[in-house]
């Protein structure tokens, strides 16, 4: 039987595309239920891969219109358990010595040895030509040809539908498309028959086109089981930029290598290939075995999903490098990485296993091991260039979630970075590393866009969990985060990392849950109030949260903990009511090292922040300026460590520019203010051992009003450079007073002195002073002489 031996684009023939699709899975063993390998095979799917997959490798994360990843483990494991085909009959071919002799020469696989014991013909209900394995796709035939040399081409086996293909041609090349490309593929019938194709060579090279699975021409006459294609090489698997692998609803592909080269599949890999045009809603479940590559495994271009909610599983080596990785708006990929010793050293299914009782008389069946879900061992990596997600505008009802999930020690996307393509009704991308680390190098994008908007009434949504099962992980930013309008990010790790700014566009949500979290600059000065007012969550870090500057303008932040390095609040010049909200409690660990508030236009387009509750705040320096306030009277206590410098009042209705419950002035620090003070003190002032600078202007200056008690604590420290004691109050240019009036300075239910300790003195504090009055004044008068 001849087959296609013509020249051809290298793309998938167009007899390939598909009808109606089976959500049935697929074998994930290579050969028949005698052959060893498979023996072999099985159990380490049944007992390791399995059980981790359906125990929480691929956790049930809702992924489009299908119940999300674990819809492929729950398929792989249905499959796994399937009883494996039993050929009717064996055929059996031997290569004679004659292809023993000549290493350099090539040879017509097909013409050569298979052509006597593979039909074909036309069938009539797909409109297509089909081959099969000699009296029926319920045989197998099997080619020993291991002692053979060369290279063997095999192109144009198109629409090959079983039964078993096994060719062991240990000492020889296999080429697949030399020509033309070629498809294995299967029957569906009552038996859902899994055809099983197995390639062992020295070296395999893909030069054309791969489908596993595919729909035989118009796919109207029968629909596809499932299939399975093992490439095992000695040496080097290999496949041009332009040779296209494309896996079908029900396809495996195995990759065995056992030389320490890396497996190149520089042409492009698809994953879930759409089995008929406009099967949106028709789901896929396809994997790829790398488990036995001994090397490093490469993939040029991967992608996952055609316009369907395909499902996709690799099963990984101990590094797994991917160039571009596309995910359709509502597939998931998942990458299982073997434990700390690979995968076999898990299985100890064996009888000797059991304890010894001589007194035992039933028979004791071997113990069955059962694996929950496993961490990558400490070596495994996954490494992506460029992740991409692909969206259909046309599909506007519900959101679309694309996935990546891993549970390897190390997920590395590149600087290609992350692009999410958004469209109608929004679309989100997760991605999870169950048991280990994530790192970003490269950028965020909205459709090709850093900085990029969601498309109106829609959202784009970032996804980012690491450890989730382990609870000790951490994801690691190390590029700046431009976050358009309506454009979401969300980050769960113990410990999340961020190396580059941020910069938060209008109506958007930066949430990061975990245990701590560090930031660099925050920019979130574009939100205004109401629907457009951005949010900063990280009420979920149970430690602390440190950012080195954080700008904002009319932004939510509910953060329990933090140590911010700057805090600038703007207004945003003429836009209405710019107020920024720090909505959590922030207990009492939470610091501030400069608070700078910005001018605002006017009393009508002022701003400011407010904060909920908390217990104390510790802020070094604090400067204020006009129309924009801090306030902070839900803090129990405020201790400003250095510096209070105040600007011109800005006369905000119900306002003053700076407002405390109790305000403590640490030592060595100074307030600066001069005729205006646009300060609150609801509570206690507290001047320990700091300075207040007072600038005479118009012939007077401000009066410091507490609501309770104010304690000036000073000591008995002389300053050198003056020869006096440190002053608690300091009244610059106190020649330009106002002569014969009275100059209030402190104002409070209470005022009370008191001398404190110092280093080297005998005594710890004297209370030189109090008084009980209703109101006390520290006052004076400044007469003429």
């Amino acid at each position: 039987m001849e087959i296609q031996q013509t020249h051809r684009k290298i793309n998938r023939p167009i007899i390939s595309l598909a009808l109606v699709g089976a959500l049935m899975g697929t074998e994930l063993g290579a050969n028949t239920p005698n052959d060893p390998i498979h023996s072999e095979s099985r159990a380490f799917f049944m007992t390791v891969i399995i059980p981790a997959i359906v125990g929480g490798i691929a956790t049930g994360t809702a992924v489009g219109t299908v119940s999300g990843l674990l819809s492929w483990g729950l398929k792989q494991a249905e499959q796994a358990n399937k009883t494996p085909d039993k050929p009717d009959k064996v055929w059996r071919i031997q290569a004679g010595r004659g292809f023993n002799n000549f290493p350099h020469k090539q040879y017509d696989l097909y013409k050569s040895l298979l052509s006597s014991k593979i039909d074909g013909g036309w069938d009539w209900g797909n409109a297509a030509r089909h081959y099969w394995v000699k009296d029926g796709q319920w045989n197998k035939l099997e080619v020993d040809m291991q002692d053979a040399v060369g290279t063997y081409n095999l192109s144009g086996l198109i629409n090959f539908t079983g039964g078993d293909l096994d060719v062991n041609m240990q000492k020889a090349t296999l080429r697949l498309g030399q020509f033309n490309g070629n498809s294995f593929t299967s029957y569906k019938d009552s038996a859902d028959r899994t055809t099983r194709v197995n390639f062992d060579a020295k070296n395999i090279l893909i030069d054309n086109f791969v489908e596993i699975n595919n729909r035989v021409g118009s796919g109207a006459g029968r629909k596809a089981s499932s299939t399975v294609l093992t490439l095992k090489s000695s040496e080097k698997i290999t496949s041009r930029e332009n040779a296209e692998i494309s896996l079908y609803d029900g396809a495996t592909l195995n990759l065995v290598s056992s030389s320490n080269q890396s497996v190149d599949l520089w042409g492009k890999v698809w994953m879930g290939r759409l089995q008929y045009v406009g099967a949106y809603l028709a789901p896929s479940y396809s994997t790829i075995n790398t488990s036995k590559v001994k090397g490093e495994m490469n993939f040029r271009h991967l992608a996952v999903g055609d316009q369907n909610a395909a499902q996709a599983g690799i099963i990984a080596s101990n590094k797994t490098n991917i160039g571009t990785l596309d995910l359709w708006q509502s597939a998931g990929l998942s990458i299982i990485a073997p434990p700390e010793g690979g995968y076999e050293n898990k299985t100890k299914d064996t009888p000797q296993n059991n304890p010894k009782n001589d007194t035992q008389k039933t028979e004791t069946e071997p113990t069955q091991v059962v694996d929950g879900p496993f961490a990558g061992g400490k070596d495994t990596v996954v490494n992506i260039f460029h992740l991409n997600t692909k969206a259909d505008g046309t599909l506007k009802a519900g959101g679309f979630k694309a996935s990546l999930s891993t549970n390897a020690a190390h997920l590395n996307i590149g600087e290609g970075g992350i692009n999410l393509s958004n469209q109608a009704s929004g679309r989100s991308l997760l991605v999870e590393n169950l048991t280990g680390n994530i790192t970003v190098e490269g950028t965020l994008r909205v459709n090709n866009q850093v900085g990029g908007a969601a498309i109106a009434g829609s959202s784009a949504n970032f996804e980012f969990k690491a450890g989730e099962d382990t609870n000790n992980a951490t994801a690691t930013f190390n590029n700046d985060i431009h976050l358009g309008k309506a454009v979401n990010l969300r980050v769960d790790a113990h410990t999340a990392n961020f190396n580059g700014n941020i910069y938060l566009g209008k109506s958007t949500n930066l949430r990061v849950n975990g245990h701590t979290a560090h930031f660099k600059n925050i920019d979130a000065s574009k939100s205004d109030n109401g629907l457009n007012t951005s949010a900063l969550d990280f009420s979920g870090v149970t430690d602390k949260v440190n950012i080195n500057k954080l700008t904002t303008s009319a932004t939510n932040v509910n953060v329990k903990n933090f140590d911010i390095k700057e805090l600038v609040v703007t207004t945003r010049v003429q836009s209405f009511g710019q107020y920024t909200i720090f909505g959590e409690n922030i207990g009492d660990k939470s610091r501030i090292g400069v608070v700078s508030l910005q001018t605002g236009y006017s009393p009508a387009y002022s701003g400011g922040v407010t904060f909920k509750s908390g217990k104390k705040l510790v802020i070094d320096e604090i400067y204020h300026a006009p129309w924009n306030y801090f306030d902070a009277r839900n803090i129990t206590d405020v201790e400003v460590n250095k510096r209070i410098l105040f600007g011109a009042p800005g006369n905000i209705a119900g306002k003053t520019g700076l407002m405390f419950n109790n305000l403590t002035l640490n030592s060595n620090a100074s307030m600066d203010y001069g005729k205006d003070l646009d300060l609150t003190i609801q509570g206690n002032f507290t001047n320990n051992q700091g300075t207040m600078n007072l600038f005479v202007q118009n012939g007077r200056v401000a009066t410091l009003n507490a609501g309770h008690q104010a304690s000036m604590m000073f000591n008995n420290l002389v300053d050198s450079t003056t020869g006096f004691y440190k002053p608690l109050i300091k009244i610059n240019d106190a020649q330009n007073l106002t002569k014969n009036k009275e100059h209030v300075l402190v104002r409070a239910r209470n005022i009370d002195y008191n001398l404190v300790g110092v280093q080297g003195a005998s005594y710890d504090s004297i209370s030189s002073s109090n008084t009980n009055l209703q109101e006390s004044l520290l006052n004076f008068q400044f007469n003429f002489v």
